[in-house]
């Protein structure tokens, strides 16, 4: 499986769920420069979900970083997705002749 079809074969609550959980993590990071311990754990809950052959370990530090740059690309193609269907264009109204 590639980025975009995990992206688009996500359920629609665990992707506010977890789009909630990176944006959190990422202030929190933005202000003490530490993992936020709540969304960090979500964040491997779902990664093993998905990759369950591919084990990553909390105590890891590239293990971490891989992680947590996984949802934030997710969160990213989401979001790239999600202006792409805001942005479509509407058709114009034509005109009857008389």
């Amino acid at each position: 499986m590639d980025l975009k079809e995990i992206a688009k074969n996500y359920d629609k609550n665990k992707k506010q769920m977890m789009i909630d959980a990176v944006e959190k993590n990422k202030n929190y990071m933005n202000n003490f420069s530490k993992y936020e311990s709540n969304s960090l754990t979500l964040m491997y809950a779902e990664w093993h979900i998905l990759f369950p052959t591919h084990k990553q370990d909390v105590n890891c530090s590239s293990c971490r970083k891989a992680v947590n740059k996984f949802w934030e690309t997710m969160v990213e193609e989401w979001k790239i997705t999600k202006e792409v269907k805001k942005t479509k264009t509407v058709g114009t109204k034509k005109r009857k002749t008389k």
